[in-house]
């Protein structure tokens, strides 16, 4: 269930290219502001409708034009399906999956699973509960059919809330005593799909990918809901309704959930070296690709940029018998195609390289 074909139109300083990868590993390479990391935000941007870049659609037009494309086609067994996307300067966006208009960006990304490793992904560990709750919800999302639909319910309720604790009408008391049934039903719903997913997470990350790290020998991970354990979500609610008035949300729920390391109670913010988490970083992504893969049949894609970044030798060769684990198909950005070897030969995996230049690919 590979990424089999990508051509891009106007995206950045690409005006066209066509890409054809390989299942199994594909380095990018190329100077600095040669598109290299251009054609991975392209895949991402194919999965996520968003960039991981910029939130800005503007300044990844190309500069005079009206709109950036996109193709992929993702090859499933025998069966090969046509994928797509545009962006216009004025902000629509146009989806087709197998030839067919689309309107939620949630088809393309249940067709094609897919994270990124990039030198900024130490926010997972730095970022805030945010951006661990954006990692944890990626993973339900692809392997809970319902969890989607109860997160967009979830915080439907949840702006409701806010507004009433904001704008505080007559009787406001009442009608979120009223709202709060639900909010309690769907948190509690999503709490019951976090706590599983987390159990199989962490069966897989510690018994199965990390086996043999001594980095992971005595890591914890513990998970908050965003309220206590002890308390039901409700009585939190009650309990802290005074304090929600007078700031004006909801400071108890799913969406303050959160979930950290820590080696003998120290978290591993402070006890690790920027390289010892960059491969705490890249196992936790291996891993949550590798239970959606076996929980969904899908292949999933790892978009790595910039890989040599803040690697040691001996890191990179660790980074590199992770990777072997990893059935996914894997894309990865480098200035030198040199620089990543300590990386790909523990992998034993069918290799394709491609060479970037001013937004071009160069054949030999």
């Amino acid at each position: 269930m590979s990424l089999s074909h990508l051509s891009l139109k106007y995206f950045r300083n690409i005006e066209a290219l066509t890409l054809e990868p390989v299942n199994g590993v594909n380095i990018i390479y190329g100077e600095n502001g040669s598109g290299k990391t251009s054609l991975l935000e392209a895949i991402y941007y194919l999965s996520h409708g968003k960039s991981f870049r910029t939130p800005k659609h503007k300044s990844i037009i190309a500069h005079q034009q009206e709109q950036f494309v996109i193709h992929g086609r993702k090859t499933i067994h025998d069966l090969s399906i046509p994928i797509g996307m545009s962006k216009t300067q004025t902000g629509e966006t146009n989806l087709k999956i197998q030839g067919k208009a689309s309107r939620k960006i949630s088809e393309l990304a249940q067709l094609m699973p897919v994270q990124i490793i990039t030198p900024e992904s130490y926010s997972l560990f730095f970022g805030g509960p945010k951006e661990r709750r954006k990692f944890l919800d990626l993973g339900l999302f692809h392997v809970e059919h319902e969890f989607f639909f109860l997160w967009q319910s979830f915080n439907k309720v949840l702006k409701q809330r806010n507004a009433l604790l904001k704008t505080k009408p007559k009787n406001y008391f009442d009608q979120i005593k009223f709202w709060d049934k639900e909010f309690v039903r769907l948190a509690e719903e999503i709490n019951k799909l976090r706590l599983a997913y987390i159990s199989r997470f962490k069966q897989q990350f510690f018994d199965k990918m990390c086996a043999e790290l001594t980095l992971v020998r005595d890591l914890e991970m513990t998970f908050s809901a965003g309220w206590k354990e002890t308390e039901s979500l409700a009585d939190a609610l009650e309990q802290n309704f005074e304090r929600d008035a007078r700031q004006g949300f909801t400071s108890k729920g799913p969406h303050k959930a959160d979930f950290s390391f820590s080696v003998a109670g120290n978290s591993v913010e402070n006890t690790f070296s920027r390289g010892q988490l960059k491969l705490l970083l890249y196992a936790l992504k291996v891993t949550q690709n590798s239970l959606i893969e076996s929980e969904t049949d899908k292949q999933s894609i790892l978009l790595i940029d910039d890989l040599p970044s803040e690697l040691g030798e001996d890191t990179k060769e660790k980074v590199g018998q992770l990777l072997a684990h990893c059935s996914s198909q894997i894309f990865i950005s480098s200035i030198l195609s040199e620089s990543i070897s300590a990386v790909v030969e523990p992998m034993q995996r069918e290799l394709q390289m491609f060479h970037v230049k001013h937004g071009n690919l160069i054949t030999r």
